[in-house]
Protein backbone atom coordinates (compact mmCIF):
# COMPACT_ATOMS: atom_id res chain seq x y z
CA UNK A 1 0.00 0.00 0.00
CA UNK A 2 1.27 3.30 -0.87
CA UNK A 3 1.70 6.22 1.12
CA UNK A 4 -0.13 9.15 0.57
CA UNK A 5 1.94 12.51 1.11
CA UNK A 6 0.86 15.94 2.54
CA UNK A 7 1.81 18.91 0.64
CA UNK A 8 4.72 19.83 2.75
CA UNK A 9 6.21 16.59 2.26
CA UNK A 10 5.60 16.54 -1.59
CA UNK A 11 7.72 20.11 -2.03
CA UNK A 12 9.99 18.72 0.41
CA UNK A 13 11.03 15.43 -1.22
CA UNK A 14 10.82 16.83 -4.90
CA UNK A 15 13.34 19.38 -3.66
CA UNK A 16 15.48 16.79 -2.10
CA UNK A 17 15.62 14.50 -5.39
CA UNK A 18 16.01 18.18 -7.34
CA UNK A 19 18.64 18.67 -5.04
CA UNK A 20 20.76 15.07 -5.30
CA UNK A 21 20.54 14.92 -9.50
CA UNK A 22 21.83 18.90 -9.36
CA UNK A 23 24.42 17.23 -7.50
CA UNK A 24 25.59 14.36 -9.02
CA UNK A 25 25.34 15.93 -12.30
CA UNK A 26 27.73 18.17 -11.17
CA UNK A 27 29.98 14.96 -10.01
CA UNK A 28 29.24 13.59 -13.63
CA UNK A 29 30.12 17.10 -15.44
CA UNK A 30 33.25 17.44 -12.82
CA UNK A 31 34.86 13.51 -14.33
CA UNK A 32 34.00 14.92 -17.75
CA UNK A 33 36.22 18.06 -17.51
CA UNK A 34 39.27 15.93 -16.49
CA UNK A 35 41.26 15.71 -19.43
CA UNK A 36 44.28 12.92 -19.12
CA UNK A 37 46.32 14.72 -21.95
CA UNK A 38 46.55 17.77 -19.39
CA UNK A 39 48.19 15.69 -16.44
CA UNK A 40 50.32 13.92 -19.03
CA UNK A 41 51.35 17.50 -20.59
CA UNK A 42 52.41 18.55 -16.94
CA UNK A 43 54.60 15.26 -16.25
CA UNK A 44 55.89 16.03 -19.54
CA UNK A 45 57.45 19.66 -18.94
CA UNK A 46 59.71 18.18 -15.90
CA UNK A 47 63.01 16.50 -15.70
CA UNK A 48 63.37 12.43 -16.33
CA UNK A 49 64.62 12.57 -12.68
CA UNK A 50 61.88 14.74 -11.42
CA UNK A 51 58.86 12.45 -13.68
CA UNK A 52 60.28 9.61 -11.90
CA UNK A 53 59.88 10.99 -8.56
CA UNK A 54 56.62 12.12 -9.57
CA UNK A 55 54.59 9.42 -10.88
CA UNK A 56 56.47 6.91 -8.51
CA UNK A 57 54.99 8.64 -5.71
CA UNK A 58 51.22 8.71 -7.00
CA UNK A 59 51.64 5.11 -7.78
CA UNK A 60 52.87 3.91 -4.54
CA UNK A 61 50.83 6.00 -2.53
CA UNK A 62 47.43 4.36 -4.32
CA UNK A 63 49.24 0.61 -4.02
CA UNK A 64 49.90 1.73 -0.36
CA UNK A 65 45.80 2.04 -0.36
CA UNK A 66 45.05 -0.73 -2.30
CA UNK A 67 47.24 -3.22 -0.75
CA UNK A 68 45.00 -4.58 1.61
CA UNK A 69 41.60 -5.30 -0.72
CA UNK A 70 41.02 -9.00 -1.55
CA UNK A 71 41.08 -10.43 -4.79
CA UNK A 72 36.84 -10.84 -4.63
CA UNK A 73 36.67 -6.98 -3.58
CA UNK A 74 38.87 -6.27 -6.55
CA UNK A 75 36.41 -8.29 -8.99
CA UNK A 76 33.30 -6.98 -7.84
CA UNK A 77 34.69 -3.57 -9.18
CA UNK A 78 36.65 -4.50 -12.01
CA UNK A 79 33.32 -3.82 -14.41
CA UNK A 80 33.50 -0.74 -12.99
CA UNK A 81 36.77 0.22 -13.33
CA UNK A 82 37.09 -0.62 -16.89
CA UNK A 83 34.34 1.48 -17.63
CA UNK A 84 35.55 4.49 -15.63
CA UNK A 85 39.10 3.88 -17.51
CA UNK A 86 37.55 3.23 -21.04
CA UNK A 87 35.95 6.46 -20.85
CA UNK A 88 39.35 8.45 -20.88
CA UNK A 89 40.83 5.62 -23.40
CA UNK A 90 38.15 7.22 -25.54
CA UNK A 91 39.45 10.09 -25.58
CA UNK A 92 42.83 9.44 -26.44
CA UNK A 93 44.06 9.34 -29.88
CA UNK A 94 46.87 6.44 -30.76
CA UNK A 95 47.04 5.35 -26.57
CA UNK A 96 46.18 1.48 -27.46
CA UNK A 97 49.93 -0.06 -26.62
CA UNK A 98 49.94 2.69 -23.32
CA UNK A 99 46.22 1.37 -22.58
CA UNK A 100 47.49 -2.34 -22.81
CA UNK A 101 50.81 -2.46 -21.31
CA UNK A 102 49.10 0.05 -18.84
CA UNK A 103 46.40 -2.33 -18.03
CA UNK A 104 48.78 -5.11 -17.96
CA UNK A 105 51.47 -3.70 -15.25
CA UNK A 106 48.87 -2.29 -13.02
CA UNK A 107 47.04 -5.61 -12.53
CA UNK A 108 50.52 -7.46 -12.43
CA UNK A 109 51.63 -4.64 -9.76
CA UNK A 110 48.41 -4.56 -7.72
CA UNK A 111 48.01 -8.39 -7.54
CA UNK A 112 51.76 -8.99 -6.05
CA UNK A 113 51.19 -6.05 -3.68
CA UNK A 114 47.63 -7.58 -2.54
CA UNK A 115 49.24 -11.38 -2.12
CA UNK A 116 52.50 -10.04 -0.31
CA UNK A 117 54.83 -10.42 -2.95
CA UNK A 118 56.19 -7.17 -3.65
CA UNK A 119 56.88 -5.19 -1.09
CA UNK A 120 56.12 -1.13 -1.64
CA UNK A 121 57.50 1.11 -2.49
CA UNK A 122 57.88 0.07 -6.56
CA UNK A 123 61.05 1.24 -8.27
CA UNK A 124 59.68 2.65 -11.39
CA UNK A 125 63.08 2.48 -13.20
CA UNK A 126 62.31 -1.40 -12.70
CA UNK A 127 58.96 -1.28 -14.41
CA UNK A 128 61.05 1.08 -17.35
CA UNK A 129 64.12 -1.68 -17.08
CA UNK A 130 61.69 -5.12 -16.94
CA UNK A 131 58.17 -4.29 -17.56
CA UNK A 132 57.26 -2.60 -21.14
CA UNK A 133 57.45 -4.80 -23.72
CA UNK A 134 59.12 -3.52 -26.86
CA UNK A 135 55.93 -2.08 -28.23
CA UNK A 136 55.78 0.66 -26.26
CA UNK A 137 57.78 3.33 -27.20
CA UNK A 138 60.24 5.07 -24.73
CA UNK A 139 58.78 8.30 -25.23
CA UNK A 140 55.43 6.76 -24.09
CA UNK A 141 56.48 5.33 -20.37
CA UNK A 142 55.64 8.14 -18.33
CA UNK A 143 51.73 7.82 -20.58
CA UNK A 144 52.00 4.41 -19.28
CA UNK A 145 52.69 5.52 -15.47
CA UNK A 146 49.96 7.91 -15.73
CA UNK A 147 47.52 5.51 -17.09
CA UNK A 148 48.77 2.80 -14.09
CA UNK A 149 48.00 5.90 -11.85
CA UNK A 150 44.63 6.71 -13.11
CA UNK A 151 44.27 2.95 -12.92
CA UNK A 152 44.47 2.80 -9.35
CA UNK A 153 42.91 5.91 -8.33
CA UNK A 154 39.54 4.62 -10.16
CA UNK A 155 40.11 1.23 -8.37
CA UNK A 156 40.32 3.15 -5.01
CA UNK A 157 36.83 5.39 -5.79
CA UNK A 158 34.92 2.59 -6.95
CA UNK A 159 35.84 0.87 -3.41
CA UNK A 160 34.94 4.10 -1.71
CA UNK A 161 31.52 4.25 -4.02
CA UNK A 162 30.73 0.64 -3.42
CA UNK A 163 31.38 0.79 0.60
CA UNK A 164 29.10 4.00 0.58
CA UNK A 165 26.38 2.29 -1.63
CA UNK A 166 26.18 -0.77 0.51
CA UNK A 167 25.98 1.16 3.79
CA UNK A 168 23.38 2.98 2.02
CA UNK A 169 21.31 0.11 1.09
CA UNK A 170 21.78 -1.40 4.29
CA UNK A 171 20.58 2.07 6.19
CA UNK A 172 17.45 2.36 3.86
CA UNK A 173 16.95 -1.40 4.92
CA UNK A 174 17.12 -0.62 8.41
CA UNK A 175 14.69 2.90 7.73
CA UNK A 176 11.65 0.63 5.95
CA UNK A 177 11.40 -1.73 8.59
Amino acid sequence: MKKNINAVNVEELSSSISRTMERDLTKVQEVLDLDLNDLIEIIDRLSNDDKDKVVSSIINKQLEKLKSITMEQFKSISRDVDEITDYYASKKEEFDAVIEEGDYIANQLLFKVMENKLEIPVDISIIKKYCFSTELKEKQYYDAFMWIALRYIAISRCLIWQKCDEEYKKNKELSSK
